[in-house]
């Protein structure tokens, strides 16, 4: 099974080579945008952890938390020089 951190950098991932894409190729810049554009929107909503059946006995703090992936909103770094 996937954890959400492998899912977050898969998707970190994919994002990062489609926009070396579209900056290194700019005849593939449209089909660049379009992978991200399909990334972003397979981005899942987030989840609660009383949605992912815990026991019943499980803190009931558990249920104010926020256990699923989060948007993708990579950090941006400055291009080498």
């Amino acid at each position: 099974m996937t954890t959400s951190a492998q899912w977050q950098r898969t998707l970190d991932a994919v994002l990062a080579l489609a926009e070396d894409i579209a900056r290194i190729s700019p005849d593939c810049a449209d089909r660049a945008m379009q992978i991200i554009k399909l990334i972003r929107a397979v981005d899942p909503p987030p989840r609660e952890a009383g949605d992912r059946g815990l026991d019943e006995d499980v803190d009931d703090d558990l249920d104010d938390l926020n256990v699923g992936v989060g948007p993708l909103h990579r950090n941006k770094t400055p291009d080498r020089v």
